[in-house]
């Protein structure tokens, strides 16, 4: 009887492994597989929720990058490229004409051609077999279509207003008002301290270089904010870099060692 009984229960058939459903892939039962194949089928189960995910109209993915990164966020519009150097390689051509080598593009945006939108930071601590551009980490992606919900990349400047707090360590002067307007992408506008100002900018990745600023040509009835005005616009000519830390606007600039900081406006 108790070789009867064991005999039974070797034949009985083991718990199915893996049960496919309409929204992705669950486990079932992972007991006695080799750690090897039990990280494949997560892997696996993972790429299939996110492909599902990323099936959403217009829907932000997060990724949850593996390094939260110190740099600034990166906002990326562009185009998806299947580069046939070494066995294959995924780039994303920005916009802006930079072209990205991404270390966690998704399975479901691998596809050359793909128009997507997405937010990452760079990562010049990693290297790639390919060398064709700076290497990022994705945040969030999505599809890019027609009926996207309007607005910026998030991380980005335009619809942004902000309020001068520190003129590159200098402080500001009380009742002078400096600020910085992104209302329309490629340009910029804002009040120097006593005049209005506009004019083109360039903002590529965590890069800003600001033209030409026209402004009125109102005389400051204060010295201190006519020397605040000088020095502001002079600073942003020399801009070099942005990036927004704590909700908190920093625009980094030549030849000085502290940015000038903004708050929301």
């Amino acid at each position: 009887m108790i070789g009867r009984a064991s005999h039974t229960a070797a034949l009985a058939p083991r718990p199915s492994l893996l049960q496919i459903r309409s929204s992705g892939l669950t486990l079932i039962n992972a007991m006695g597989l080799p750690s090897s194949l039990r990280r494949f089928l997560a892997l696996a189960a993972g790429s299939m929720v996110l492909m599902s995910c990323a099936k959403a109209d217009g829907q932000w993915v997060e990724l949850n990058p593996e390094s939260p990164g110190t740099g600034p966020e990166l906002p990326i519009s562009g185009t998806v490229r299947h580069l046939r150097i070494e066995g294959g390689l995924f780039v994303i051509d920005a916009e802006d004409g930079a072209r990205y080598n991404p270390l966690n593009l998704p399975a479901a945006f691998r596809v050359d051609g793909k128009q997507i939108e997405a937010v990452g930071r760079r990562r010049d601590d990693a290297v790639s077999i390919g060398m064709v551009g700076p290497i990022v980490e994705l945040i969030r992606i999505r599809e890019r279509r027609a009926g996207n919900p309007a607005g910026p990349v998030p991380g980005g400047l335009t619809g942004t207003s902000w309020q001068l707090e520190d003129l590159a360590g200098h402080g500001v002067v009380q009742g002078a008002e400096a600020t910085l307007e992104f209302a329309e992408p490629g340009f910029a506008a804002g009040n120097g301290s006593c005049n209005r100002f506009r004019g083109p900018v360039t903002v590529s990745g965590g890069t800003i270089k600001f033209g030409a600023l026209m402004s009125t040509k109102r005389a400051c009835v204060d010295e201190a904010a006519n020397a605040q005005e000088t020095e502001y616009l002079a600073a942003l000519a020399a801009a070099e870099r942005w990036e927004i830390r704590d909700g908190v606007l920093l625009i980094y600039v030549a030849g000085r060692s502290r940015p000038l900081r903004f708050a929301r406006s």
